[in-house]
């Protein structure tokens, strides 16, 4: 099986006044279809990074980023912004939702930009927000919602235009515990349910036990990958899931970080940092 997702090489450095930060360094992953992969580590171990970067919503320092056979890292912003519409869903911590919009017109908004007829996407945003137990919310702003119901609706405006790749930043981290769990599984059955790519961000074990494989990441690096489907447990990060057998869980802050290699493309500076 080919991967939708195929990352190569993926570094980030930030200029901090004089000080260069790297927030990823050398980063291999391939994700396959249908998968829901969870990237997990603590505060500042570059996971969110990664994350952005495979939305497009951040530009690699080196590196290659190929979703649906298309590179990001050649994309300028407007073939980024034209790609997320027509491949990626995005669900966000913090909802991220328009407060003077209803839940439906929160939800019409990506297939507003897609220029879908109004009444074509009034009925698929409805659809989308009843699949979702909001039927009693469609005409509801997010003030007038609990934190369970908006980012429910932020689960249908990422689904609406049915996406190849669900990109989901954090997504249940201000909620309380019940209400995690529940959203939690409605991402997971309606990803399932549609064949969805599924990415997840998050520094949860528990939310992270939910995944096919699990990505540990370290200081930029990529420590482990744990398949929890009965799979094989892979260093590195392009082993596809295979039979073999799983490993048990997350990787502890001080797990041995693997060596980067050395790229021919870098300057001595950079080799040396």
């Amino acid at each position: 099986m080919e991967p939708i997702i195929r990352i190569r090489g993926l570094k980030k450095v930030y200029r901090v006044g004089e000080e260069r930060v790297r927030a990823l360094n050398g980063v291999d992953l391939d994700i396959y279809p249908g998968e829901f992969v969870c990237i997990i580590g603590r505060s500042g171990s570059g996971k969110s990074t990664l994350l952005n970067m495979m939305a497009g919503l951040e530009k690699p320092s080196r590196g290659s980023i190929v979703i649906a056979g298309e590179h990001l890292e050649k994309m300028n912003e407007k073939q980024l912004v034209d790609f997320r519409l027509r491949h990626i869903g995005f669900i966000f911590q913090q909802f991220n939702l328009f407060p003077s919009m209803t839940a439906l017109e929160n939800v019409t908004m990506p297939l507003v930009y897609r220029g879908v007829s109004v009444r074509k996407r009034k009925a698929a945003a409805l659809k989308m927000l009843k699949d979702l137990g909001l039927s009693k919310h469609v005409n509801h702003k997010p003030s007038q919602m609990s934190g369970g119901q908006q980012q429910r609706v932020g689960i249908a405006r990422a689904l609406v235009s049915n996406p190849e790749v669900i990109f989901a930043d954090e997504p249940t981290g201000n909620l309380d515990s019940r209400t995690s769990e529940e959203i939690l599984s409605l991402i997971q059955a309606m990803a399932k349910r549609d064949n969805h790519t599924l990415v997840m961000v998050t520094h949860d074990p528990s939310v992270a036990a939910h995944a096919d494989r699990v990505v540990n990441i370290l200081d930029g690096l990529i420590v482990d990958i744990v398949d929890q489907t009965g799979g094989s447990s892979a260093p590195g990060g392009s082993a596809a899931p295979s039979g073999g057998s799983a490993s048990s869980g997350v990787a502890t802050p001080d797990a041995p970080q693997p060596a980067p290699e050395a790229n021919p493309n870098l300057t001595e500076e950079e080799h040396a940092s």
